[in-house]
C-alpha cells in the first residue's frame, strides 16, 4: 500500500511538471498481467485461411458461436475427438467433429470449458515448423473475412512472450541478454495493445499484433528453460521515457552502429532515446565517405565489436550486370508501386511502375545519403533509360535481391562472416554496405557487395546485447546502453481485458 502510494505521488508529480512545462501529461501505463491478441498468419504475409483444423490438447475446449464476439453462445465440448475442421460458407462458420456438423453463425471461439478442470492448448493444422508442432494457448476467436477465415489467438501476456522469446533470441544467450529481450519485447507488446487504431493496423482485424516479423515472432520455436526464466524474472518490467511507454524496436546485428529512428524511417518523429550509438570498444565507426565505407565494411576482423560472434556482423555477395538487371527490372517497378513516395525517376520518361517503362543497361549505382553507422538511405540507379532514386532503408535492401527468382540463373550465394554460404538470400541482409565494381572500359560487368549486420539497425542490437552481457553488463545497463536515457519500470499488476 505505501509503495502504491509513493508511485501515485510520483505520477501526479510528473503530470504537474509536464503541465507546467507546457507538455501534455504522457498517457497511463497499462497494468501487467493483461491479455494479448495475437493475428495467426496462414503463410508468410497471409492472414486467412481456407479452412482450419483445430486440435485441443490436455483439457476439455468449448466451442461457441454467435453474431459477434460479444454474443458467443456455448455449442459443444470436446477433447480427443479428432480435429475440429471449420470453414466458411455463405458468411457463415461451420464446423465438423465426429461426422457432426454445426453452424456457429459469423463469430465463433474456441476456449477452455468453464465447467471442466484445466486449460487446454491447441494445434492448428498448417503451423508445423518443421518438427515442431507450435502449441497455442488462450483461446481463438474466429470470423469471416472475404469468404475465409481469420484467427486471432487471445492469451496472457507472460505466456505471449515465453513463445516469442526463443523465436527472437537464441535460448543459450546469456541470461542478462535473455532477460533485456524480454523487457525489450514486452514494451513492445504493451505499446501495441495500448497503441490507437491509427497507429495500429492490425486494431481493425480484431488484434494487437501478428504473429510474424512485421511485430514480433510469436511460436517460432518452442519455449525454453531459459528464456522461461528471463520472462519470469522480468515480470512487468518495461521500458518508458517521461513517464511514457518506449519503442523498443530491436534487430539482430548491427555492423558497428546503430541507427536514429528517423533516418532509417523518414516519416516518423525523432526520438531521443533512439539515437545512432557505436557498437565498437576500442574500435571506433567512422564513415564520411565511400572510400571509408568500403574499408569499414571489407573488415572482417570482429575483435572490439560487440556484434562480432554474429554469423551476419560482415557479409558480402557478388551480382554480375546482367544478373542485377534482371533484379532491378523486378524489384525497382514492384518497391514504386508499394510506397511511391519513396521510389521515383529523376531523369527519364517514366517512372518505373508504368508499363511502358524499361530499365535498360544498368550504368552504376550511387550513394546518396548514408548515416555516420554506415546505413545507406537513399541510393541511385543509373541505367541507359534514366536515373531512379530510391529511399529509405528498407527499399534499399529489398532493391537488391541476391536471389535465383529474381536473377533467373544458378543459386546466388551470399557468403556470412563465418564462412557459411547462404544461397537465394530474400533481400541484402542490412543497408550498411559498399561495393567495389568490375568493368571493361565504361562499361559495368560486376558488383561485388560488401555488408555488415542483419535488420533495419534502430534500437537494441540482439547480438550487440550477446556481446554486452558477455562483457558483464546487467540487463538494466544493456537497455540504457541501446535505450539511452529511459527508466526500468514495473507495471502494478491489475485486471486482465
Amino acid at each position: 500500500m505505501y509503495l502504491t502510494a509513493l508511485l501515485s505521488s510520483a505520477a501526479l508529480l510528473l503530470a504537474l511538471f509536464a503541465l507546467r512545462q507546457g507538455e501534455p501529461a504522457p498517457p497511463p501505463l497499462p497494468s501487467s498481467g493483461q491479455n494479448i491478441r495475437v493475428l495467426l498468419s496462414a503463410k508468410p504475409g497471409q492472414y486467412l485461411f481456407e479452412s482450419l483444423e483445430v486440435t485441443p490438447l490436455y483439457a476439455r475446449a468449448q466451442v461457441r458461436g454467435g453474431p459477434d464476439p460479444q454474443r458467443l453462445q456455448p455449442a459443444f465440448s470436446s477433447l480427443g475427438d479428432g480435429p475440429l475442421r471449420f470453414t466458411a460458407q455463405e458468411g457463415r462458420i461451420r464446423v465438423s467433429v465426429l461426422g457432426k456438423a454445426y453452424d456457429l453463425g459469423p463469430f465463433a471461439e474456441v476456449a477452455a470449458d468453464p465447467e471442466a478442470p484445466g486449460a487446454p492448448r491447441f494445434l492448428i493444422g498448417g503451423k508445423q515448423r518443421g518438427d515442431f508442432y507450435p502449441e497455442y494457448p488462450g483461446r481463438l476467436l474466429l470470423g469471416v473475412r472475404e469468404g475465409r477465415l481469420s484467427v486471432v489467438n487471445v492469451l496472457d501476456l507472460q505466456e505471449y512472450l515465453r513463445r516469442v522469446l526463443p523465436s527472437e533470441m537464441p535460448p543459450n544467450f546469456p541470461l542478462e541478454a535473455l532477460k533485456a529481450q524480454a523487457v525489450a519485447a514486452r514494451t513492445y507488446a504493451y505499446s501495441r495493445m495500448t497503441a490507437p487504431p491509427e497507429r495500429n493496423y492490425w486494431k481493425s482485424l480484431g488484434a494487437d499484433v501478428d504473429d510474424s516479423t512485421n511485430e514480433q515472432v510469436y511460436n517460432g520455436q518452442p519455449p525454453q528453460p531459459s528464456t522461461d526464466q528471463a520472462v519470469a524474472e522480468t515480470l512487468g518490467q518495461v521500458l518508458t521515457y517521461r513517464g511514457a511507454l518506449v519503442q523498443a524496436f530491436y534487430f539482430s546485428t548491427s555492423p558497428g552502429s546503430t541507427a536514429s529512428i528517423e533516418e532509417v524511417w523518414p516519416d516518423r518523429e525523432r526520438l531521443a532515446y533512439l539515437r545512432a550509438r557505436t557498437q565498437t570498444n576500442p574500435v571506433t565507426v567512422n564513415i564520411s565517405s565511400e572510400r571509408q565505407a568500403l574499408e569499414f565494411f571489407r573488415n572482417w576482423a570482429p575483435e572490439g565489436f560487440y556484434d562480432g560472434e554474429s554469423s551476419l556482423f560482415r557479409w558480402r555477395v557478388s551480382l554480375s550486370r546482367s544478373e542485377l538487371e534482371a533484379v532491378l527490372a523486378r524489384t525497382l517497378p514492384a518497391l514504386r508501386r508499394a510506397s511511391p513516395e519513396f521510389v521515383r525517376t529523376v531523369e527519364g520518361r517514366y517512372t518505373p511502375d508504368r508499363p511502358e517503362f524499361e530499365l535498360g543497361t544498368l550504368q552504376g549505382l550511387k550513394v546518396l545519403k548514408r548515416t555516420r553507422g554506415g546505413f545507406i538511405t537513399e541510393l541511385e540507379v543509373r541505367t541507359s533509360t534514366g536515373r531512379y532514386w530510391v529511399g529509405r532503408e528498407s527499399n534499399v535492401r529489398n532493391l537488391i535481391r541476391p536471389d535465383k527468382r529474381y536473377t533467373g540463373g544458378p543459386d546466388v550465394m551470399l557468403e556470412r562472416f563465418n564462412g557459411v554460404l547462404s544461397p537465394n538470400f530474400p533481400a541484402l541482409p542490412s543497408a550498411a554496405f559498399a561495393w567495389e565494381e568490375e568493368r571493361e572500359g565504361n562499361n559495368l560487368q560486376r558488383l561485388t557487395f560488401w555488408g555488415g549486420g542483419y535488420g533495419h539497425g534502430v534500437g537494441m542490437s540482439q547480438y550487440g546485447a550477446l556481446g554486452l552481457a558477455k562483457a558483464g553488463k546487467t540487463h538494466r545497463e544493456i537497455l540504457e546502453h541501446f535505450y539511452p536515457g529511459t527508466a526500468l519500470t514495473v507495471l502494478s499488476p491489475g485486471s486482465k481485458r
